[in-house]
């Protein structure tokens, strides 16, 4: 009794995705996943379409600013990834969800102070100028003060996306 499903249930997983997203959603979702550059055989490959069709979506997807095409030595061709910005905004965007406007400016002001208590305890701008000036700074606190560092760079982001579509839908009711 033959029949078309697969017996491999990663192999019938496969088939499914490809049947029900269209080869630009599948390549967006690819790329979403894709930190380091890959050349776009690989991409169109991953996304289980050709490398023209891949290219295509790429490129529209680089028009977007959800990708950057890159160049890496040792491949012929151009090679995609995740742009820093979509990576951002997303992050801002889970913020945003998860957080109210008010509560995250409490959340950045705290973040702010502990950077300024990091700063006046070892007499350093940063954790990395602690370090090379020899400054005795265990590594769980260089570790602390740059997550708080990077946290409170996305819950700035994260609050000037707020305030702005504040300021948007203030100027559509005027």
């Amino acid at each position: 009794m033959p029949t078309d499903r697969p017996t491999d249930i990663n192999e019938q997983v496969e088939r499914e995705w490809v049947e029900e997203t269209t080869p630009f959603e599948r390549v967006r979702e690819i790329i979403k996943q894709t930190y380091e550059p890959q050349p776009v055989s690989q991409l169109a490959e991953r996304a289980r379409t050709s490398e023209n069709t891949a290219r295509k979506h790429l490129r529209l997807l680089e028009d977007d600013g959800f990708v950057v095409e890159t160049a890496t030595s040792g491949t012929r061709g151009a090679c995609y990834k995740r742009s820093n910005e979509s990576l951002i905004l997303e992050q801002a965007h889970r913020i945003r969800s998860e957080v109210d406007a008010t509560t995250l400016a409490a959340r950045v002001a705290a973040m702010q102070q502990t950077l300024r208590d990091y700063r006046e305890e070892f007499a350093s701008d940063s954790p990395e100028d602690a370090v090379v000036s020899n400054v005795d700074i265990d590594p769980e606190t260089v570790r602390a003060w740059q997550t708080t560092r990077r946290n409170l760079n996305f819950a700035r982001v994260a609050l000037a996306v707020s305030n702005a579509e504040q300021d948007l839908q203030a100027s559509q009711v005027s």
